[in-house]
């Protein structure tokens, strides 16, 4: 018998043991066992013919049967496929409590076809819902469900996309890394979906920039950038337009950096994708600000929080407040620049966006150094420096202790010193990460 057919048999057994209400064990006798009977009905071409034959005859089918059987079995597929991609498009529209719903009273057991793809939606509405326990244990059930299948829509590469957010969303920005590089590992170029890989990538580029990793980040931008052509997301498009203009503006190249925020702000205008319109004439006002264009600066600054109310997230408000608050200490506006960023800490800490807060703590800190209050800044950077640990941020680490010993080089010698230590044993575990990084 052919593999195939093999398969199309194993499907008609299951189907027709599960209508008979039958467990494996009920089948199994001392000539077959329930892991054979599994083998079989997952298609495992390894199965010797005579056991198919055997309990194909204990369970009643006739061979003539077959192809109807699966002709009714197909039909039913196909409707689960499409109910389940119907509760897919309704936890995008944000009703992931109403996708839970059907997906409960669908009630798929785990030796179903589609088993993989209904534990993703389930963990996909519980990342939506911020139940980030359950969603790991859905996501992690569809990743091992899609190994023991013919994983024909790339549900295993998808899973560890919805896991690597899941982990972001908790600040585990390494953790988050790593199942990137899982989901990347498992993607199929020759299954369904063929978008899930950018959208990895997309992620990866967002945890490495977030990781003080930003070479690494605008390396992978390159390599994928042809790519992008004809790609029908235009958020995502638009997504590494910004990150580009975001990592050649950290590495020093502005007018190149202000070339791809302007051609991106042209894509995000036409489409009118308000999200990144917003965050890409944030980056203009910034490599303004760079160039000492200071009107300019504030012009597209100010364009940003007038069109805060059409945002679907806040986060980038904290990112908004921060740059503003440089633009007015730069022109020596201080009570402005102070306000400026109070409001970055407050957004920060209400959204729970530690990377962010501890930008907004150090760019409080740096102020109150540059208003020449060394003594005021340190409780900032402390603060700052105490979530980069928590959060296995080497980078902002490194950066801290060498802000902490500025402000500690004048009047606390213990401290000074300690902060130099922290410095070179900083340094070296953010060096050994690189290395192991190539």
């Amino acid at each position: 018998m052919e593999p195939s057919k093999i398969k199309d048999v194993g499907e008609v057994i299951r189907r027709v043991r599960k209508s008979k209400g039958l467990r494996l064990e009920d089948l199994a006798d001392d000539k077959i066992s329930p892991a054979t009977i599994s083998n079989i009905e997952r298609g495992i071409a390894h199965v010797h013919q005579s056991k198919v034959y055997y309990i194909v005859n204990k369970l009643g089918i006739s061979m003539e049967h077959v192809p109807s059987i699966l002709l009714e079995q197909k039909e039913e597929l196909d409707e689960v496929r499409f109910n389940l991609f119907s509760i897919d498009t309704l936890i995008n529209l944000e009703d992931a409590r109403g996708a839970l719903k059907e997906l409960e009273e669908m009630d798929l057991d785990d030796h179903h076809p589609y088993a993989a793809m209904y534990q993703h939606l389930k963990g996909k509405a519980y990342l939506y819902l911020k139940n980030w326990k359950r969603a790991e244990r859905c996501l992690g059930a569809a990743i091992n469900l899609s190994s023991q299948n013919n994983d024909i829509e790339n549900t295993e590469a998808l899973s560890f996309l919805n896991l690597s957010s899941c982990c972001y969303y908790q600040n585990e920005i390494e953790k988050a890394l790593e199942f990137v590089y899982s989901g990347l590992d498992a993607f199929k170029r020759e299954h369904g979906n063929k978008y899930i890989r950018l959208y990895l990538i997309r992620n990866e580029v967002t945890f490495l920039d977030r990781l003080g990793r930003s070479v690494e980040g605008l390396r992978v931008i390159q390599d994928v950038w042809d790519q992008l052509k004809g790609f029908e997301d235009t958020d995502t498009v638009l997504f590494f337009y910004l990150a580009r203009a975001e990592l050649l503006s950290k590495t020093g190249m502005i007018d190149e950096a202000a070339e791809y925020a302007t051609q991106g702000l042209k894509i995000a205008k036409i489409s009118k994708t308000h999200m990144f319109i917003f965050n890409l004439y944030l980056t203009l006002g910034s490599l303004y600000t760079s160039n000492g264009q200071w009107k300019k600066a504030e012009r597209c600054i100010h364009t940003t929080l007038a069109s805060k109310h059409l945002m679907s997230s806040e986060n980038p408000l904290t990112d908004a407040y921060i740059r503003l608050g440089k633009l007015n200490l730069l022109q020596e506006k201080r009570v402005e620049a102070k306000e400026a960023y109070e409001m970055a800490i407050a957004n920060a800490e209400k959204l729970n966006d530690a990377p962010r807060l501890i930008t907004a703590l150090k760019a409080m800190g740096d102020y109150f150094k540059t208003c020449g209050e060394k003594l005021e800044a340190s409780p900032y950077y402390e603060r700052a420096l105490k979530l980069a640990q928590q959060y296995n941020y080497r980078k902002d680490e490194s950066e801290l202790h060498f802000c902490l010993a500025l402000c500690y080089q004048d009047n606390n010698q213990q401290e000074f010193q300690n902060s130099l230590l922290n410095i070179y044993e900083s340094k070296k575990r953010l060096e050994s990460r690189e290395e192991g990084a190539f």
